[in-house]
This record gives C-alpha cells, structure tokens and sequence, in this order.
C-alpha cells in the first residue's frame, strides 16, 4: 500500500476498534433505539458508515452501480427497520475490507485523479477518500456518545 493509500486506511481505522467496543456489549434493541428528537440510531449509524463508504467510492471512483445488501439504502428505510447487530457489522466488515483492497490498489498518481460529486463538485480522489474517512469518524462518534449513554462506562 502506497503512502497515500495508508494514510486514508490508517483515518478509516483509527476510530473502529471504538465503536466496537461500544457496542459490544449492547443488545439488538439498544443498537435500535432512536435518540429523541428524530436522532439516527445506533444501527442507522453503523449502516450508514458501511453505506457511504461502499457506494460513495463504488460510484465516483469506478463507476458501478450502487448496490444494497439490506434491500435499500438505509435513507429510504422508515424508523425501527434495521438489519440486526450481527448483520450490521457484517457489512461493516465486508465494506472495510473491501475498502482496503481498493486502497491497497490504487497508484500514488490515481488519488490526483479528479471526479465530479454531486455535492462537492470537482475533487480529487484523495478528497473523496478523505470525506469517506470523515463521515465515518463523524458517525463513529456519534455510535460511541450514544452507545455510552446507554450502557455507562466503569
């Protein structure tokens, strides 16, 4: 893996094993529960990390369809119908693997590539890699402050 691959890999990782010691020990209803206030969930986090990492570089980067293992985005799921605990982080896993064969692919050159986003506009492949790495830290965090709420730490 190239400098720049690994230091996108190494933003990916960096707040994972947090989030899933956050959720360990919380059961399928507690990943369930909606905050108040129309607050995303637990599970509506974690599916959307995986989702957004998956389908923002499948789409921008190699031009495929997106694809949606649950059947639809998380976006158009109503409250409540989210996969279960072990499904989530399945994909979780199945994504970030993807995501480092992808990263472990890409030519030092490649990440100065540009691509048109439909909220960023031009950018280059590095940037998308970045906001991919920022969502899911962004995300992460909110995982951990409500997991914590949830299940006080010692």
């Amino acid at each position: 893996m190239g400098p720049q691959a690994q230091a996108l890999w190494d933003s990916l990782e960096f707040r994972t094993p947090a989030i899933f010691r956050a959720i360990e020990p919380l059961s399928d209803e507690q990943l369930q529960w909606g905050p108040p206030n129309g607050a995303n969930s637990i599970a509506w986090l974690l599916w959307h990390i995986s989702e957004v990492e998956d389908n923002w570089v499948r789409d921008k980067l190699f031009g495929l369809p997106k694809r949606f293992p649950f059947g639809a985005s998380v976006k158009a799921r109503p409250n409540g119908a989210w996969p279960n605990k072990t499904d989530l982080v399945a994909y979780f896993r199945e994504v970030r693997a993807l995501s480092r064969r992808r990263l472990e692919e890409t030519a030092e050159d490649e990440f100065d590539r540009r691509v048109i986003d439909d909220h960023y506009g031009e950018i280059t492949v590095r940037r998308l890699w970045s906001g991919v790495a920022t969502s899911g830290a962004w995300h992460g965090g909110q995982i951990v402050l409500i997991a914590n709420r949830l299940v006080p730490r010692p």
